[in-house]
């Protein structure tokens, strides 16, 4: 219950501080919290950095112990790029 409850907190946070920037994503996305529960449901967990940037969201986030860069597509939550930060 005390992680969903600091999950909540920093993703409200992770979405102002990502929504501050001119970059918004579209109207027709999903919520930023349903795309990190798609990602969390892939293995990839904790997410440590979100930011929307040229259409896509950019998450760093781990993969078991390895740190990874995502690119996610707001519309879907499908991971378009995954590599290693």
């Amino acid at each position: 219950m005390k992680s969903l409850m600091l999950g909540t907190f920093l993703l409200t946070s992770i979405s102002f501080l990502a929504l501050a920037d001119d970059d918004r994503p579209p109207a027709d996305a999903l919520k930023l919290s349903e795309v990190v529960q798609k990602l969390e449901q892939q293995g990839f967990y904790p997410i440590v950095d979100i930011e929307f940037d040229d259409g896509v969201w950019e998450i760093d986030a781990y993969r078991g112990a390895d740190k990874r860069e995502l690119q996610v597509d707001p519309r879907t939550g499908k991971v378009l790029r995954d590599r290693d930060d």
